[in-house]
């Protein structure tokens, strides 16, 4: 099971920091002719951009970032607490967090080395990773109840013979 979550993390990683651009020409048009996407730091603006785009582009692919973003994070809730069979709630809320605080944070950081916004920072990434864990711990509980509910009826079915 670790190795699925460090294939997991390792995916994570290549699909939020790469591709990185190299090629000089384009790194210095972007600098010069300020090219670059934003940063957001205003909670929930990606939901009401998506909101206002539905009409053009349809629900889906309004709402595909913030979706995406949740999307992204479902295992790590999923599978922090079976590697790590003491967290619960508040850890897993407050681990994904952190991890989705560091790449936003290793995202700047790129940002600063290019000399312009190729990744952004966005803090509706950060709510809407965090929620994906969130579902994907949550979705780990409502297993684990099933599986020991199973376990003691077949239990309560071996005692019975």
């Amino acid at each position: 099971m670790i190795s699925f979550f460090a294939l997991y993390i390792m995916i994570v990683i290549c699909l939020v920091i790469f591709p990185l651009p190299i090629q000089k020409e384009y790194i210095s048009d972007m600098i010069k002719y300020k090219q670059g996407v934003s940063n957001n730091m205003i909670p929930f603006m990606a939901w009401i951009d998506a909101m206002g785009d539905i009409d053009y582009v349809g629900v889906l692919s309004a709402f595909y970032q913030p979706i995406a973003n949740i999307a992204l994070f479902f295992p790590f809730g999923f599978y922090l607490p079976i590697i790590l069979p003491g967290f619960g709630f508040k850890k897993i809320i407050f681990v994904s967090f952190l991890f989705s605080l560091t790449i936003e944070l290793t995202q700047e950081v790129i940002n600063f080395i290019l000399g312009f916004n190729y990744r952004s920072f966005d803090v509706d990434d950060l709510i809407c990773n965090t929620l994906g864990a969130l579902l994907g711990y949550i979705l780990f509980k409502c297993i684990a109840k099933f599986v020991t509910f199973l376990k003691v009826r077949e239990q309560r079915d071996i005692d019975a013979l």
